[in-house]
């Protein structure tokens, strides 16, 4: 016999409703300040420039920009880039001066090739005594 008698099947069909978790806008796309990246248990993904972390794991923008993700030290964090920031990247860096160039010094003096291998034969060759 069973451990119950009969009665109704009503011991199924519970479930969680949905959490809604993941990459809520993805790598080029523009946030504005307290835009939510990313919702997530646990940090799998840091916050990076311009990006905290909300009490529940959330990434959100601090800054308005263009979201980048990418990896440092095996780890994948989530950035915000501005406007400022991507205009400073894309400007040339002035360039220093140029060192003068030193005089190459002089190379040793090399014994020829054939005085090298009859060296290492004679070293090679065991001595009889």
């Amino acid at each position: 016999m069973g451990r119950s008698k009969g009665g109704s099947g009503a011991k199924n069909g519970r479930d969680s409703n949905p959490k809604h978790l993941g990459v809520k806008v993805y790598g080029g796309q523009a946030v504005t300040a307290g835009s939510i990246i990313i919702k997530q248990r646990g940090t799998k993904i840091f916050p990076g420039n311009n990006v905290k972390k909300a009490g529940d794991d959330s990434l959100f923008a601090t800054a308005d920009g263009v979201v980048l993700f990418h990896e440092r030290m095996n780890r994948k964090f989530a950035s915000v880039v501005t406007a400022e920031e991507a205009a400073k990247a894309a400007a040339p860096k002035a360039e220093k001066p140029a060192k003068k160039a030193a005089a190459p010094k002089a190379e040793k003096a090399e014994k020829p090739a054939a005085a090298k291998k009859t060296a290492a034969k004679k070293a090679a060759e065991p001595k009889a005594e």
